[in-house]
Formats: structure tokens, sequence, C-alpha cells
């Protein structure tokens, strides 16, 4: 069990880590450790809503974590206005 749960904790290192060292140029790097916490935790449910299901590359979901905030699920939407 320690295995497969360092095995999953593993890939989200990776994932994160390619993100930010090999999807190309940066103007603006994400530094928020929560936001990178949560990434290595949540990654498979990530990788199916934009990349299986999603019509994104796997490529760009890993760049938007490192350079964009997280991507579209970590985005917060403005509260709506009545």
């Amino acid at each position: 069990m320690r295995a497969l749960l360092a095995i999953y904790l593993l890939i989200g290192v990776l994932l994160a880590t390619v993100g930010h060292l090999f999807t190309g140029a940066c103007p603006d790097r994400n530094t928020d450790i929560a936001e990178h916490v949560i990434f290595v935790l949540t990654w498979p449910v990530g990788l199916y809503h934009e990349v299986y299901e999603g019509r994104r590359t796997a490529e760009a979901w890993v760049h938007d974590q490192a350079c964009e905030g997280g991507g579209p699920l970590g985005k917060k939407k403005p509260p709506e206005s009545r």
C-alpha cells in the first residue's frame, strides 16, 4: 500500500516538474506551493477532465499548472453580480 501511495505522489511530482522544466517559455512562473500540493494530490482528476475528456494536450495541461496558475480547474470564477 505504501508503494502505491509513493508511486502516486511521485507521478504527481514528476508531472509538476515536467511542466516547469520542459514545456517551453514561461513568463509568469506559478510559485504558489499550495497550488502545487493540490496538483500533486489531484492529478488524476485533472488528467481525466482536461486531457481525456477535454480537448487539451497533456503538455498544455502541465504547462498551465506551471505557468498559468493551475489551468481552468484551478482558476476561480468571479462572483456573478445581481
